[in-house]
């Protein structure tokens, strides 16, 4: 039985994760799965003038050469995550917004994705505002959290 015919799973490159996301060679229903890596990076928009144009950072020409070189990134780490038996198919995405969480979630609605599989922190301090409580509650996807300790 195959538990998901597409799969999620969110990257923060910025934060070192690989050791518990090493956690995903025992999921073994991804053997069989459409994976898709996804990172989202953050951009910053900036208005000129009156607020009628604006410049959204990183500019166009960067995004290409972060998307470049975030892929190149992905494909390495994946390389470690996934196990030998691995016979699914792998997509990267790189995907720049200047908000994260929805645009995670839009990808996930818009994919058709089964299953997110994300790691995260215990919880830390008073407010609920992680990147994963939030696809938890807008996403309609099975969601998988892997956790460590800070």
């Amino acid at each position: 039985m195959l538990f998901s015919k597409k799969v999620a799973v969110g990257i923060n490159l910025n934060d070192p994760q690989t050791e518990i996301l090493k956690g995903i060679r025992q999921l073994e229903f991804l053997n069989q799965s459409e994976v898709h890596f996804v990172t989202i990076n953050m951009t910053t928009s900036y208005a000129i003038g009156l607020g009628e144009s604006s410049i959204v950072y990183p500019l166009i020409d960067d995004q290409k050469k972060i998307r470049e070189a975030t892929i190149s990134a992905l494909n390495q780490l994946t390389s470690t995550l996934l196990g030998q038996n691995f016979k699914g198919k792998i997509i990267f995405e790189c995907i720049f917004s200047d908000d994260p969480k929805r645009k995670f979630c839009d990808y996930v609605e818009e994919g058709g994705i089964d299953t997110i599989v994300l790691a995260s922190r215990e919880k830390k301090g008073f407010f609920e505002s992680s990147f994963t409580n939030y696809v938890n509650k807008h996403s309609r996807a099975n969601l998988i959290v892997l956790k460590h300790k800070v």
